[in-house]
């Protein structure tokens, strides 16, 4: 029970992360739930991309998961490390992501 968190967010990090490289590798937008690429003009680009950033946000509950190792002290560094990891990744997942809105696209 001592390691409890740890396994937990190592579980969650490698389906997060498998979850990511199958909508990389497979690049089916139907894998995205309640997925926004069906606005998307390009569906397969925007699978990728996805997948990548679903990849880069699984970092943060593995990384959580290895501070909260070394013992019951560092729960709340473990706990500040999953926060600040998930902000970072979406913070560079939107940097990521494809934009139709932008001027240009081709819906135009």
């Amino acid at each position: 029970m001592e390691h409890a968190y740890s396994v937990l967010m190592g579980i969650f990090a490698t389906l997060l992360f498998l979850y990511g490289l199958l909508v990389t590798l497979t690049k089916d937008d139907k894998l995205i739930f309640r997925s926004y690429a069906a606005k998307m003009t390009d569906k397969k680009l925007y699978a990728k991309q996805f997948g990548k950033v679903i990849m880069i946000v699984a970092t943060a509950p593995a990384l959580s998961a290895l501070v909260a190792l070394f013992g019951e002290k560092f729960i709340i560094p473990a706990l500040i490390v999953l926060i600040a990891g998930i902000t970072g990744g979406i913070v560079i997942g939107t940097r990521i992501m494809p934009n139709d809105d932008e001027p240009g696209s081709k819906d135009e």
